[in-house]
């Protein structure tokens, strides 16, 4: 399992989390390709090495010409001015006509979602109505799609995130002047870890709040093999590294005795009385796109005998929002209910072998002891389709293949 480590050394800001994952190896031409398909104009991108304390990192460059954080008017992304105070609405629609992959998608609307019902809590209104200020404009939502792309293209199964650092005294916003941290960013922050610093400056930005909060889980690092480390530079200069560290890798959990791992995931689930049966397709479709590792469907009888289904969906905590958010979205439901469950998992990879009818993945499983190897079915249906063979002679083929295969 691939994961990461955000670790808020001297806070942290959506720019700063795109400047990290750049200084570890994501790759700056794909990365503003895939921006370009969220806002395509009207916004320059030059990332650049600097030094922090004597430590080099990356500063993003995500630069929006306007966007200071009190301007009321941006260019949009066709060049032409239009006003900052975006609704969640505005910010969905931008991402859902981007070319950013589903998951990528998900994951960036479940984070706007999150910031809207923190800012509709402190305002005293709904998600539907709330204006966003500085974190509607173009550069925050740039950020937001900048970590998202990050977790795609580097293949990242959970994110983890230290304590996060709070300033004091106070900050000038929109709205006035607020103490620090703003209310929307605490609202964000009830339930995680933070640390106190002694300096009277903003440590935590409310777009890397918001981030953060949707997408990672609070705790200390997780056991991981490190393969790339990146340093996340800040606009700032305190006598601390204003810098963001995420650390990438793959987690290497202690086997039990049996040779399996545990890992805790979420269990989503709603009940659908009132949806046709011919739109779940789709609606599995998306949820899977969403980051689910399985999801289900199973019948059941509601008040006054109404036949239903239940909607069910297996996810790692890190996805549960996004899932959450293509449940209610791309089904009639209401309401997505959720718990914790604890799973045992035998260590798996996929392998690629060579057959006389071309080459196939295989998945392997267990340990010596344990060990399970089948074929991805995907991969034999398209050899039946593309060779019309019975698939059952397709698998007795494959499987003669991998009764000679060596072990790996």
């Amino acid at each position: 399992m691939r994961v990461a480590y955000v670790e808020m050394i001297g806070g942290a800001a959506g720019d700063m989390l795109a400047g990290a994952v750049l200084d570890a190896g994501l790759d700056a031409a794909a990365l503003e390709r895939a921006l370009r398909t969220v806002v395509a104009d009207g916004w320059t991108f030059a990332p650049r090495q600097v030094v922090k304390c004597g430590i080099s990192a990356r500063f993003a460059g995500i630069v929006v010409p306007g966007e200071d954080g009190s301007a009321h008017h941006v260019h949009d992304a066709g060049g032409s001015h239009r006003h900052a105070h975006r609704t969640l609405r505005d910010v969905l629609a931008i991402l859902d006509a981007s070319g950013l992959s589903a998951r990528a998608r998900e994951r960036a609307a479940a984070v706007y979602t999150r910031l809207a019902q923190a800012e509709a809590h402190v305002h005293g209104s709904d998600v539907d109505t709330i204006a966003f200020h500085e974190v509607g404009q173009l550069d925050a939502i740039l950020d937001v799609a900048a970590t998202c792309v990050a977790l795609d293209e580097l293949g990242i199964d959970e994110l983890r995130a230290s304590a996060f650092p709070l300033g004091h005294g106070t900050i000038a916003m929109a709205h006035g002047t607020y103490p620090n941290p703003p209310p929307a960013t605490a609202q964000l922050l009830l339930g995680w870890p933070t640390r106190s610093v002694d300096i009277a400056r903003e440590l935590v930005t409310t777009t890397a709040a918001a981030i953060l909060t949707t997408l990672a889980t609070p705790g200390p690092r997780p056991e991981m093999t490190t393969e790339a480390i990146g340093y996340g530079a800040g606009s700032n200069d305190f006598p601390f590294p204003n810098l963001t560290r995420v650390s990438f890798g793959t987690a290497t959990p202690a086997l039990d005795a049996s040779g399996d791992t545990t890992r805790d995931v979420v269990v989503l689930e709603a009940n659908i009385d009132d949806m046709s049966p011919q739109h779940y397709e789709l609606a599995v479709e998306r949820v899977f796109a969403a980051g689910a590792h399985d999801v289900w469907l199973t019948p059941i009888i509601m008040k006054k005998g109404r036949p239903a289904i239940v909607l069910s969906a297996l996810a790692d905590p890190a996805d549960e929002r996004a899932v959450a958010r293509a449940m209610l979205t791309q089904t009639t439901t209401i309401g997505v209910r959720v718990r914790t469950e604890r799973r045992h998992v035998l260590p798996r990879s996929i392998v690629t072998i060579d057959t006389p009818l071309g080459s196939v993945r295989v998945k392997r499983s267990g340990t010596n002891g344990t060990l399970r190897v089948r074929p991805e079915y995907d991969d034999l249906a398209r050899i039946a389709r593309e060779r019309s063979l019975p698939l059952a002679e397709v698998v007795r083929i494959v499987d003669a293949s991998l009764a000679g295969a060596p072990p790996s």
